[in-house]
């Protein structure tokens, strides 16, 4: 086996995390094949597929005999092409050309469902390195299935606790080329807290509890689309990290969902709603605060009438919250 490859399985497989993982599929090929650009775009689990996205971009240039690599991490939108939608439907390798240039389209199938597909762009023929790009992807697809295992929840499927913190720091790292959080963008961090959920427990049983929990968990992942990450922190408490948009839009997003579950009928227990608190971010901010902001502003709506959402930087604006006093029952990392 060529030295190059087997040092590039090595460096792959050495990955501890699925971000880290794609970003080591890209730069590995980039390296082993003549090739311009790379683009791994994800493929919804369910909903109507309108449009897909994408978060990793690497563009490959030449600067005399280096190659240089330009990542370009922000999510982007990326419409339903002919070609893509040929790759979605029939799962096969295509190529299309253009402009001088050549896309390759490759599947990427875990557990027997299309995860996303590599889009390839290189002005060569790479037709003959598609066995050589097959076997690395083929690796990943393994490797990926194992630490997404270990990334998530059990119960709900839901991005896990354990995850959150690196989830977390590698967005708020404007240097990580993992990093999704321009300087001046504003994220949202939102806990949610189910109401009463120990008397659903102790009412109904821990089956009917399960239930509510996976319930939850799906509308979530229904609702939340995009670039959205969403965690099960343990027990009843759910946490979303929530794409850059303006404090109205994320204040209505989450008043819609927080009516969305009040209005359900979850099997054998009913109505069941839930208390949300909210907290904005930016790069280089601090994980524990952020997260302390967050809980503190779901402690308000748990004490003043639940089925509520309230947001940190407003309380604090109008008095009901001061900074030093520290409410919070979360524990930090």
């Amino acid at each position: 086996m060529n030295n190059e490859i087997f040092e590039s399985i090595i460096e792959i497989t050495r990955q501890q995390d699925t971000d880290s993982l794609e970003y080591s599929l890209a730069a590995t090929l980039a390296e082993l094949i003549d090739i311009q650009e790379v683009t791994l775009i994800k493929i919804p689990l369910s909903g109507l597929l309108t449009y897909l996205t994408s978060e990793l971009n690497l563009k490959i240039n030449m600067l005399g005999a280096k190659k240089h690599y330009q990542w370009n991490n922000q999510t982007t939108h990326i419409e339903i092409s002919p070609a893509l939608d040929t790759v979605i439907s029939n799962h096969q390798i295509i190529s299309v050309e253009e402009d001088e240039i050549t896309s390759y389209y490759f599947p990427i199938m875990i557990n027997d469902e299309l995860h996303s597909v590599l889009q390839l762009k290189s002005l060569e023929d790479i037709f003959e390195k598609t066995e050589l790009i097959n076997g690395f992807i083929r690796i990943y697809q393994n490797y990926q299935v194992i630490l997404t295992e270990s990334e998530r929840d059990k119960l709900t499927g839901l991005l896990n606790r354990k995850t959150f913190e690196n989830k977390l720091n590698r967005l708020i790292k404007p240097n990580e080329k993992s990093s999704h959080l321009n300087q001046n963008d504003s994220c949202w961090l939102v806990m949610i807290d189910i109401d009463h959920f120990k008397s659903v427990n102790d009412n109904f049983g821990h089956i009917s509890g399960d239930e509510i929990l996976l319930n939850l968990a799906q509308m979530m992942t229904d609702y939340f689309v995009g670039s959205n990450l969403l965690f099960r922190f343990g027990g009843e408490e759910f946490v979303i990290i929530l794409e850059a948009m303006p404090i109205e839009v994320a204040t209505a997003t989450l008043e819609h969902f927080r009516k969305l579950i009040s209005n359900f009928n979850f099997p054998f227990v009913g109505v069941v709603t839930i208390s949300m608190g909210f907290s904005k971010f930016r790069a280089d901010d601090f994980p524990p605060s952020i997260l302390d902001q967050a809980d503190k502003a779901l402690y308000y709506a748990k004490q003043h009438g639940r089925n509520c959402l309230y947001n940190y930087e407003v309380l604090i604006e109008q008095g009901k919250l001061t900074t030093p006093e520290d409410t919070s029952t979360v524990e930090l990392f």
